[in-house]
Formats: structure tokens, sequence, C-alpha cells
């Protein structure tokens, strides 16, 4: 498949090597003595390039007091090597190490600014960050704050579906991927200056974007903001793209734009494949019972198979691109609230995607 549009959308990244999690493993296993399904690792993968690193969770669920090895562990150790800032837009914030490595950054005089939604600025850890000299803006208003990235020293981007909480790091299914570059951090700060310093918020927010585009190592990326943006048409240009196929993981999947893309795509041969959340998805506004019940043969869906969340928010297209980040594929995330999405147009890059999206496919219900 060829993307005219994008005549570099199909560089490949160089010096790509996977790294085994062998330290997770073993501290999986250590735990394992008293709980037998703590056998298998956190952090179900991790893939790494010289510009990025792609984790996903493996979410067992262990006990409370035996949640360790997991990405909110690896976000708080990348977190403590920032020298200058660190801004973090976070939609939920319950995780301990990373809580602790805002406070311990603050002491160090690192500039740690934080938004979060105004549901949730009543929680223990928030009220912790404040009483430690860190200043959180919260929204005040009844759509959805509803990002999830960080930005370390303007440099280090780390962004995904994972909330930076226990349960988005231990027992949901999530995606969670560090970028190295400074024009793409230049963005997400430019979208946290808006909540932070302006307060501006969902659909009155200006769209700025400083690099729409950025090319690293010959791959492109594209960023988008919402409600700014209106990103639900973009995702569906994207889907009627595909020439062989389109897969996708949904926590929620309710546009219509979206979900026309996708029916179109299989009315013309293409193949899909599609994994629902199971909450929420037997309702009248999901995807879900329009693709399950569609004649066609090509098109299959399956609710999840984690008795938690299914919590990704990904679309592969032709395993040469894939696009992800916090925006739900529904009215809500296109409409108002404040979310971010990438898309990646790299074969090697979106293969990791389609590993994960395999394995969920998988453990999903038949």
């Amino acid at each position: 498949m060829k993307y005219s549009f994008h005549p570099l959308a199909l560089g490949r990244s160089r010096l790509l090597l996977f790294l085994a999690t062998l330290f997770f493993v073993s501290v999986a296993c250590e735990i394992s003595l008293d709980f037998d399904f703590l056998g298998d690792p956190v952090v179900r993968t991790e893939h790494s390039g010289d510009w990025y690193e792609i984790y996903f969770t493996n979410p067992t669920c262990p006990s409370e007091f035996e949640r360790t090895g997991g990405i909110d562990e690896i976000v708080a150790n990348d977190l403590l090597t920032a020298q200058r800032t660190v801004d973090i837009a976070a939609f939920d914030l319950d995780a301990l190490p990373i809580v602790d490595a805002l406070i311990e950054l603050r002491k160090q005089g690192v500039t740690v600014r934080v938004v979060t939604d105004d549901e949730n600025e009543d929680l223990s850890s928030i009220r912790r960050l404040r009483a430690n000299g860190i200043s959180v803006v919260t929204d005040k208003r009844s759509a959805l704050m509803h990002n999830k990235f960080i930005v370390i020293d303007g440099r280090y981007v780390w962004t995904g579906s994972m909330n930076y909480t226990t349960n988005g790091a231990y027992c949901n299914n999530n995606n969670a991927v560090r970028f190295d570059s400074p024009e793409l951090a230049a963005n997400y700060e430019a979208e946290m200056d808006e909540m932070y310093i302006d307060r501006s918020f969902g659909p009155t927010s200006p769209a700025d974007t400083p690099n729409p585009q950025v090319l690293i190592n010959d791959v492109l990326l594209e960023t988008y903001f919402a409600s700014e943006e209106k990103l639900a048409p973009v995702i569906a240009e994207l889907v009627s793209m595909a020439e062989e196929e389109v897969l996708f993981m949904a926590f929620s999947f309710t546009h219509p734009d979206i979900g026309q893309a996708v029916l179109e795509r299989g009315a013309a041969g293409v193949d899909v494949r599609g994994v629902f959340e199971t909450v929420g998805s037997e309702t009248s506004f999901s995807y879900y019972p329009i693709l399950r019940d569609t004649p066609l043969p090509n098109i299959q869906v399956r609710q999840d198979g984690n008795p938690r969340i299914m919590h990704h928010k990904v679309f592969i297209i032709d395993r040469e691109v894939v696009l992800f980040g916090s925006f739900n594929f529904s009215g809500n995330a296109n409409n108002s609230n404040d979310e971010n999405l990438i898309i990646v147009y790299d074969p090697e890059f979106t293969g990791y995607c389609v590993e994960e999206f395999e394995t969920v496919w998988d453990e999903a219900r038949r």
C-alpha cells in the first residue's frame, strides 16, 4: 500500500532493537510464591528504537501490595532524570511511584506543572502534590480533560492510552510510548501552556500546534489535539485509505464517521478485525452490534477477554500506519474533551502494535 499524500510515510526507523524485559519476569517470579497468577511479567513487551520505546501492559491485576515492575515505575524512573522541567497532563493520577517522583523533582528545583480533570482533583494523590508545593490546574467544566501525556525537559514525550494510575499499569490493557524528539515535545508543551497558563480547554482552545508533522529518522509522525480540532474526520479519512486490512482496539467506539468508514472499507473487500471493551459495547450507540451483525464475512469483531478494562484506543491500517493516544472513538472525545492523538507512518513501529492486537484478539471472547 502506498500513501501518495505522504511521500515519506513509509520510511523505516533505524537500529530497531527488541528488548526482552527479563527484569520484570524475575520480579514477577519472585512474588509468585503467594499468588500463582503472578508468574507473567506485568509489562507484556517492550520494543525500542533510537527515538522511541513502546510498552504494553500485561494486566494480571495482582494485589495492590504486590504491584511492582510496571510501566508506572518505568515512567517514574524516567521522570527522575529530569533536569529542568516536567509537564504532566493526566486525567487520573494515583500511581505512587509517579507521585513520589514528581514530589522529589520539586524538592530538587525542577519545575513541575500538572493538569488534571476536575472530577479527580480531590484524590489524595492530588492533595499530596499540592501539599508539597506543586501547582495543579483543573479544567473546571463538565467535559473531560482526558489527556495522558508527559513532557520531560522539552525533549521526551510519553503518551498513549494509559492513565497514570495503579489500575492503568497493572489491571487494564494499555499502551504507553516514549518519544525522543524536541519537535514533538514542543507540540505537547504548547498544549500544556494552553491548559496550564491560559486555562483554555476543549473546543475554545486554539488550534496552534507548532509542528503538526514531524519527521524523525525518515519516519513521519502527525500529532493532533481535540477538541479544538475534530479528529473523527481525520481517523475516518485514514481508515478510508485502507487497501487490505483494518485492525482496531477500542475502549469506546460510537462515532458514526469512523463507523461508516469501517463499514465502507469492509464492503469494498478490506479485511476488518476489531476488539471492543465489553462494558458499553452492547449499547445502541456502540458499533459493536452493527459490525457483529453485518453479513460481510470479512468483518469480524470480538468483545475483550480482560475481566477488568481493555483501554486501548488504536487503529492500524494495512500494517503500515498506526494511530493511538487518549482519543476514544466517540462524540464526546471529538466535540468537547481535551484529547491527543498521534499517527505514526512506519511498518516496523506499527508491527509492534499489530503484535499487541493479535494478543488481545486471541484473548478476546469469541
